[in-house]
């Protein structure tokens, strides 16, 4: 009994039994205070006198888990006394820890179970094949029995030491040749006849097996000899391809670098011709600011030497006659300007033009090539296949007449048997009595 006079004793665990797993538990606070309105709906009497456990198992938690620390008397507002706390206490406690055993116990069992279950599906499995191993041994057993009375029987045969011819059609014996040669004639003329015709069709039989081998020889080697061929000229038409595709793709490199270059000598012409002209303009420009400042100059020299020679409207009339070139100069090297970066955007996008052109004479070409290449693969890819296919239904011609052959020589032909045994006398019989 664990529990017994006021004190838990925990079961002892068997001889077989591991160490006992020690559960890892900590007691939990308590800060929640009592529902007293809840509790005092229960009726402790009618509990404890008809067995309600699902009535505690319903308080259990919250009486589990309070704390009455604060409490005080509801007459005198007292504190509660320490020893009834402590009561209540230590039966908290006990509860707690007896809750958190059950829970322990229940995971234990749970594992027991589980392992139970498997234990059973083992003994199962194992009773099966006991019983599967039964049989066997019966048939052994059997197996046994049969080649101890064929073992008996021939060592009789044996150490009786006698001469008798066995009949191949039936069970019957003879002590002399000619009884049984007028016993096959008389009970088994038709089968004698019948194997007979058995040993000259299967002579024909393995003459023309004998041809079919010659035939199935020299068609295998005709085969191994067109796939060789067919195999070397699949070799050489793909290296063949492969030369062309290396031309194709050496004359595009090449293509692209003369383009390269044509491009690049193009540019140049077009930038030294801008810099020519830019050069021609920057110096008549020069040319005309200098006659421009040389002007002024002039204007000037004749402003302060002449004085009030000349009135105002005079020489604002003559003033703007001279600075108006300054402008047209620059409209004419804007002018320039635009012309020369149209004729370059034009050069450009013919030069884009004539490039996409060519790349996309270029995939068209790789794209046939590719295709031209694809198309020859498939093409002996199919004729290898049919070349394995019929090299296989070969294969399995030869091998049927393999099996065909080995059938008819390991079939048992007529023959007379000749046993040195001693045969009871009333087995031998005569040729009358026959």
């Amino acid at each position: 009994q664990p529990f017994s006079q006021r004190a838990y004793h925990p079961p002892v665990a068997g001889p077989g039994a591991g160490p006992p797993a020690s559960p890892a538990f900590q007691f939990r606070g308590r800060h929640e205070n009592p529902d007293w309105r809840r509790l005092s709906t229960v009726d402790v009497e009618r509990v404890s006198r008809d067995g309600d456990v699902a009535a505690l198992q319903t308080h259990l938690e919250h009486v589990t888990f309070c704390s009455a620390d604060q409490e005080r008397c509801p007459h005198c507002q007292g504190p509660a006394d320490p020893m009834l706390l402590k009561l209540l206490r230590m039966a908290q406690l006990s509860t707690e820890y007896l809750l958190h055993t059950q829970e322990y116990l229940s995971a234990q069992l749970g594992n027991l179970e589980e392992a139970l279950r498997e234990t059973q599906a083992q003994r199962d499995q194992l009773g099966k094949e006991v019983a599967q191993r039964l049989q066997e041994i019966q048939g052994l057993r059997e197996e046994c029995r049969r080649r101890k009375k064929m073992i008996s029987t021939q060592q009789m045969m044996l150490e009786a030491r006698a001469n008798y011819h066995q009949c191949p059609f039936c069970e019957k014996a003879f002590m002399t040749y000619s009884f049984l040669q007028s016993h096959i004639q008389r009970r088994h003329s038709g089968e004698s006849e019948i194997e007979q015709k058995k040993k000259g069709n299967i002579e024909k039989l393995q003459d023309e097996i004998e041809k079919l081998k010659e035939q199935l020889q020299l068609t295998k080697s005709q085969l191994e000899f067109e796939q060789q061929a067919n195999l070397a000229r699949l070799s050489k038409e793909c290296e063949q391809q492969k030369s062309k595709e290396e031309e194709i793709l050496q004359s595009f490199h090449k293509w692209k670098e003369e383009e390269r270059e044509k491009l690049a000598d193009e540019i140049e012409k077009v930038k030294d011709m801008f810099m020519k002209e830019l050069k021609e303009l920057y110096s008549r420009n020069s040319t005309l600011e200098n006659q421009l400042l040389e002007l002024q100059k002039c204007n000037m020299q004749q402003k302060s030497n002449l004085g009030t020679l000349k009135d105002s409207h005079e020489f604002t009339e003559e003033k703007p006659q001279r600075p108006q070139d300054h402008p047209n100069v620059v409209r004419l090297l804007e002018k320039q300007e635009k012309k020369w970066t149209t004729l370059i955007q034009a050069i450009r996008h013919d030069h884009e033009t004539e490039k996409s052109l060519l790349l996309s004479q270029i995939e068209t070409i790789k794209t046939s090539a590719r295709e031209d290449l694809n198309r020859n693969n498939i093409f002996y890819r199919r004729r290898i296949e049919e070349l394995e296919q019929r090299l296989q239904e070969q294969n399995e011609l030869l091998i049927s007449q393999r099996k065909q052959i080995k059938e008819l020589s390991t079939k048992p032909a007529p023959s007379v048997k000749t046993y040195d045994v001693n045969i009871p006398t009333e087995r031998l019989q005569e040729p009358k009595s026959s």
